[in-house]
């Protein structure tokens, strides 16, 4: 079934409550005062079924006083039935809510003039040639206009008809192609089963038992119970009236402007960067106005930043940051209007460019103008590929990145892949995926080179450096799985080879010849020690050279095996630990101690003890009780 949700709009008096009776039956005002004073105060709701559409309708108050109210209602509609009394015309409330629809950037939409029963015929012309010149030049242009009267039913036919042949016309985009989206316009109690929400779903699906998040504290509840235009269902569509009947919350906890949407799928922030258009009869704005600023059914105040001049003057269209209250859910492409806060008026609207800007710091150069008129004009493409070279080294998160452009994940892959192709950008395998630019890894890897090369340089006989020590030089601060994956990239761009926990310099198998030669004549000085080795300052006395060149061949020597480094730091030559290893193979009885040990081999206590440590870790001999067991295969 094809679903359409409508929006009514018009000044008050002029009929858009019994216009949509007389289309549904149902009667929209819901609330005594409503009944009471015959206005609509709040959002009132009704629906239908023709051929095969299911019609919703949210009717909006028209008395200025109530235009927060309207604006919560027409956040969600996708067209708008523009309601105009014959016998009164165009009037002020008729204007605001022609140019709140229009800030709201629908395309799509019906004209009704209502009360030809009370008009003169001249009159009626009168008010449809006001309402062309009001629509001139915008969506509401070509739309269709029919005259109606909700007393006799005149025309309601002909009204029905139009509006059929509207929802018939093909959108944009399906809006079941994006994330659940459900802007809370309304929440009470039901006794026996707790709190409900209202609203219109603007886009994805919602199911029974699903778990959502109610956004923008990204608290997790569970829809119990789902209705639609009073029928419960187990499915709601984008372009219904939805009730949901959630567990997990408290009704002190729910508001008209809390949005539920799936666990993760929308960004949440204070700050967007925007185009706003103003009105021609809005007041000049300036850098740090404040301003009410409505998404949907939220309505927060908001601070302006102009990001290209220091005065917006009226009818102007410009650039600008929103620093907004308190956070809000939104994506690029949404729509919303700002109203100066006294004296209350409609002042402009707008669309959101980029839902989590860093920061407006100054007014941009032409390289950020350049990066501004590709974020707001460029393809998904263009926008993610300046988002994550924006990311510089830190790299931008597959699930944030697709929040930021409110897509889902395949669509963020398909944007991407002639820029993964191009090689402008690269994808690192993480869970989930990460993606820098190719500046921001060419700097890393430079910057890599260049600390691989100071730290061999700065440690005699040392063929590479710490793994560790060198991801903590090249990205300070950054988790271990990232510095993994830029450590991956880095081997794989040909920067560095990996040894062990040692990370080298492409080429670096040796050392240089005279401290190859160096070395050799310290491990002869270890070979020549045997099981009484000399320490490292006697080396040095001996081959005369100093201890700190002499501790780093010590190093390179271990690093080659020539040397072993044992518990406690004892360092041996290989020969002489290997020497030992196979005399105590070779022995026939089945164990010994560590006294027989030492008599064994001439040593001290101090050798003898990490020195059977390490036959015990090679698989020598096995330590059971004070003995050592002998292994006889190697």
């Amino acid at each position: 079934m094809n679903r359409f949700l409508v929006g009514t709009a018009g000044h008050i008096d002029h009929g858009k409550t019994a216009l949509v009776k007389a289309l549904t039956g149902i009667d929209a005002d819901r609330l005594p005062e409503e009944k009471r004073r015959g206005i609509t105060i709040d959002l009132g709701f009704a629906h239908a079924e023709w051929e095969g559409i299911r019609v919703s309708f949210v009717d909006v108050p028209g008395h200025e006083r109530f235009v927060r109210n309207m604006l919560a209602g027409a956040g969600g509609i996708q067209a708008v039935l523009l309601v105009v009394a014959a016998d009164e015309s165009v009037m002020p409330q008729t204007r605001e809510h022609f140019d709140i629809v229009r800030m709201l950037g629908l395309k799509r939409g019906v004209i009704a003039l209502t009360k030809i029963d009370r008009a003169a015929p001249e009159m009626i012309e009168v008010t449809r040639s006001d309402v062309q010149d009001l629509t001139r030049g915008s969506f509401l242009e070509n739309a269709p206009m029919v005259a109606a009267s909700s007393r006799t039913g005149e025309g309601v036919e002909g009204l029905r008809a139009a509006i059929l042949e509207v929802a018939r016309s093909e959108p944009a985009e399906d809006p079941e192609d994006r994330a659940a989206r459900l802007p809370i316009d309304r929440a009470f109690l039901i006794a026996g089963f707790g709190p409900v929400v209202t609203g219109s779903l603007v886009s994805g699906t919602i199911s029974r038992d699903q778990r959502l998040e109610l956004l923008p504290e990204r608290r997790v509840v569970r829809v119990r119970r789902l209705e639609v235009h009073g029928h419960e269902e187990e499915v709601a569509h984008a372009g219904e009236r939805v009730s949901a009947n959630l567990v997990g919350v408290a009704l002190e906890d729910l508001h008209r402007g809390l949005v539920l949407a799936p666990p993760g799928a929308f960004p949440v922030s204070t700050r967007l960067l925007a185009r706003l258009d103003l009105l021609p009869d809005a007041p000049p704005l300036s850098t740090g106005d404040a301003v009410s600023f409505h998404h949907f059914a939220s309505e927060l105040r908001a601070r302006v930043r102009l990001l290209e001049s220091p005065e917006m003057p009226p009818g102007a269209s410009a650039r600008v940051q929103l620093r907004l209250s308190s956070a809000v859910a939104s994506v690029p492409g949404d729509r919303f209007v700002l109203r100066r806060l006294s004296p209350v008026q409609t002042i402009g609207g707008g669309i959101v460019l980029d839902p989590s800007p860093a920061p407006a710091r100054g007014r941009p150069g032409s390289a950020e103008s350049e990066s501004l008129d590709r974020l707001e004009r460029g393809t998904l493409s263009e926008r993610l590929e300046l988002w994550i070279a924006g990311s510089r080294e830190r790299g931008a998160d597959e699930e944030a990145l697709a929040r930021r452009a409110g897509v889902r994940a395949a669509d963020l892959h398909d944007a991407l892949a002639p820029v993964l192709a191009a090689r402008r950008i690269h994808a690192l395998r993480r869970s989930p995926d990460r993606y820098i630019s190719e500046a921001a890894l060419a700097g890393i890897a430079a910057r890599a080179t260049g600390r691989l090369h100071a730290l061999v340089a700065a440690s005699t006989g040392a063929l590479g450096a710490p793994r560790s020590t060198l991801l903590q030089r090249v990205l300070p601060g950054a988790d271990p799985r990232w510095a993994e994956a830029i450590e991956a990239a880095l081997v794989s761009r040909g920067v560095l080879v990996l040894s062990g926990d040692e990370a080298r310099p492409p080429g670096r198998e040796d050392i240089a010849a005279p401290d190859r030669d160096l070395s050799e004549r310290i491990a002869a000085v270890f070979r020549d020690g045997g099981l009484d080795p000399p320490s490292p300052a006697e080396v040095a006395a001996s081959v005369q050279r100093h201890a700190k060149v002499v501790d780093g061949l010590i190093g390179y020597l271990v690093k080659k095996g020539v040397l072993l480094r044992l518990p406690g730091g004892w360092i041996l030559a290989r020969d002489a630990v290997d020497a030992v290893a196979a005399r105590v193979r070779g022995l026939q009885q089945p164990s010994l101690d560590v006294a027989e040990f030492k008599t064994l081999f001439g040593l001290t206590r101090r050798l003898a003890i990490p020195l059977l440590e390490h036959l015990d870790a090679t698989k020598v001999t096995r330590r059971v009780g004070d003995r050592r067991e002998i292994l006889r295969s190697p």
